[in-house]
Formats: structure tokens, C-alpha cells, sequence
């Protein structure tokens, strides 16, 4: 199966110069949309890919830490040590070069890419934001916070499981008071 529309038309006898505007065109019929999910789900099987193993793949290079590849030689300087470094840790390297010196670096996947499929995925980032969930109580003590006040309340960690609610409110995080970056230079 072919997941390219104009590779596809092509290959199916449409002639080259109407193949995009035919793939593009046949990618709108239903019948056509119902062979794709199809032929997706029959390929799937056949590769054993499942939701859980893209997730673990994308935790695995999402969470790699270069730490775990280097070690600091006798002279102070890092060297590459893959010595101990299992298989789900490698999958992480997207490469390793070595120049005419003998000199060896090496580059892991894009983090940042690979954290924001992996919230997408697991339901926790739409479009440009991050969804949280804020219970009445704290809605008004975040109305009068700056987005920079936000930023900072977020980044200390301002969400907590107290002790002081009542068993029911106990398994929903909740917002410790917040000093305003004005109530700080006081």
C-alpha cells in the first residue's frame, strides 16, 4: 500500500500528469477512505503495532538522557560509553560520526518533537497549549495571576494533593496560594 495519493493513482494506471489531482480526488470518496482504514489496520496487525508499543517507543527517546551514553574519562572530558546501554536506550541515538581525528559525537532524536507527539498522543496537548483541568476553587486565585506569575507558579510546582480537603476533594490537585510577582518585591 502505497500512502502517497499521486504514487498511488500512478500505480493504479492514472496517467502522471492528472495522477495528484486524481489521488487527491479519490482520497475524498468514502469507499476509497474505508479501503485506506483498512489496509492501515490489516498492516498493523501484520507489523504488531499497537498504540502501547508507539508509546513506549516514543517514552523511550522522549525521556533519553544523554547522560546515560557518556561517561568522563581520566583527562575530565566525556567519552561515548554505549558499554552498558540497552536496547531501548540505542533506539534513542539518531546518529554517531566519527572524524578524521578519531573524534566521536553523537546525536539523540529531537526531544522536544518526539515529548510533544508523545503529549499529543496520550491526550495532553491540543493544538499550541497544554490542557489542564482546574477545579472551581482555584479558578479565581488564578484570574488575578499575570501570565508570568502563572509561568512561575507552574514551574514551582503549585499544584498539590493537601492534606487540610476533605477525603472527597483529597484525589484532585489543588492550588497552593500564589504570591504575585508584585507581592514578592514587597
Amino acid at each position: 500500500m502505497d500512502l502517497n495519493a499521486s504514487r498511488a493513482a500512478r500505480d493504479v494506471g492514472y496517467a502522471a500528469k492528472s495522477a495528484s489531482v486524481e489521488g487527491s480526488r479519490l482520497l475524498a470518496n468514502a469507499d476509497v477512505q474505508a479501503e485506506i482504514t483498512r489496509l492501515r489496520a490489516v498492516l498493523a496487525e501484520q507489523e504488531n503495532v499497537t498504540p502501547e508499543k508507539i508509546t513506549h517507543e516514543l517514552a523511550a527517546i522522549g525521556f533519553a538522557d544523554m547522560g546515560d551514553y557518556i561517561r568522563i574519562g581520566r583527562d575530565g572530558l566525556p567519552v561515548l560509553d554505549l558499554g552498558d546501554v540497552g536496547p531501548a536506550k540505542l533506539r534513542a541515538v539518531a546518529s554517531i560520526k566519527t572524524d578524521a581525528k578519531g573524534n566521536v559525537s553523537f546525536k539523540l532524536h529531537d526531544k522536544h518533537a518526539v515529548l510533544v507527539t508523545l503529549a499529543k498522543t496520550l491526550g495532553m496537548l491540543q493544538g499550541d497549549g497544554v490542557n489542564l483541568t482546574i477545579n472551581a476553587h482555584d479558578s479565581a486565585k488564578l484570574a488575578v495571576l499575570s501570565t508570568d506569575d502563572l509561568r512561575r507558579a507552574l514551574d514551582e510546582g503549585v499544584f498539590d494533593n493537601r492534606a487540610d480537603t476533605d477525603a472527597e476533594e483529597a484525589e484532585c490537585p489543588r492550588l497552593r496560594e500564589v504570591r504575585t510577582s508584585s507581592e514578592s518585591d514587597e
